[in-house]
């Protein structure tokens, strides 16, 4: 025995969706604003709708097994797919947007390397400057705090190797730095 399937006429299709339409509009107006929130104006909401409901009629043969209540359940879910898939393409588009933002020849001058003759200027000068206070507060220390600070810091030598090379038990070698750098920071 063959599987006949029954064919909706035209008239029943357009009563089926219609009254899924007049019932269900304003839940499908809701799902869509609760996923896209203020992604989307009104207009655009309301084209959403209805492309939901021409992904509906292509399903007529699904929604007329269903109760009313089953319909709209299947209108909802078709809604928040659709909802969902217009806010992933919304969220590619404006990645993609800020990309090719970040391609564009300004941009891509913004983010050279080269600094300009005035950049290198300053930042010569900030390093003389950091250069200068650096020789003036070591100038101030004794010589074995700076021979402390220069193996620590400059040759990044353990506790156990500056204890040995400057005769300090390892155990206060940090307890002198500690000061050391204290000392430097005044």
């Amino acid at each position: 025995m063959a599987y006949e399937r029954e064919v909706l006429s035209d008239v029943e299709v357009k009563e089926m969706i219609g009254e899924l339409y007049v019932r269900g509009h304003g839940l499908a107006d809701q799902v869509i604003e609760q996923i896209l929130g203020n992604q989307i104006s009104k207009e655009e909401r309301e084209d959403l709708i209805q492309e939901g409901f021409v992904r509906l009629i292509i399903h007529v043969e699904e929604l007329k097994k269903r109760s009313m209540g089953g319909r709209l359940s299947y209108m909802r879910s078709t809604m928040r797919n659709l909802a969902i898939d217009e806010g992933r393409k919304r969220t590619k588009q404006k990645l993609q947007g800020f990309l090719d933002m970040l391609d564009s020849e300004e941009c891509l001058d913004l983010w050279s390397k080269e600094l300009t003759p005035e950049e290198q200027f300053f930042r010569k000068n900030d390093h003389e400057d950091r250069n200068q206070r650096l020789e003036e507060a070591l100038s101030q220390l004794a010589p074995r705090d700076i021979a402390l600070l220069v193996e620590k810091y400059g040759k990044e030598k353990s506790d156990k190797e500056i204890g040995e090379k400057l005769g300090i038990r390892p155990g206060n070698v940090r307890t002198y730095v500690g000061r050391a750098r204290k000392k430097l920071k005044k």
